[in-house]
């Protein structure tokens, strides 16, 4: 009695093709055009609040002493912008050996 029915019931046309459509929108949004260790504009814009950020935090604890606190925040932020941007030129180094 049960030789040729569907195990599962066949989805309606229209869930069918939203199906179609979301898969194909999760397959375009899932490749990536940019080279891996590219200088994207959301990797800028994640470096500058980080650095930021960091800058910000050694500002805040050297606060008291207020010319050392400027001099301090600003070495922070460059020097969190320099070892991310080398991070970043290490992973180009490595993405074109592979």
């Amino acid at each position: 009695m049960m030789k040729n029915v569907d195990r599962q019931p066949a989805l309606p046309p229209a869930a069918r093709a939203r199906a179609e459509r979301n898969a194909a929108r999760r397959s375009s949004r899932g490749k990536s055009t940019a080279a891996p260790g590219a200088f994207t504009t959301g990797y800028w814009i994640r470096t500058a609040i980080i650095a930021l950020a960091l800058g910000f935090i050694v500002f805040s604890v050297q606060w008291p002493h207020m010319p050392f606190a400027a001099y301090a925040g600003t070495a922070a932020f460059l020097g969190a912008l320099a070892v991310l941007i080398g991070l970043r030129f290490l992973q180009r180094r490595v993405a074109s050996r592979a």
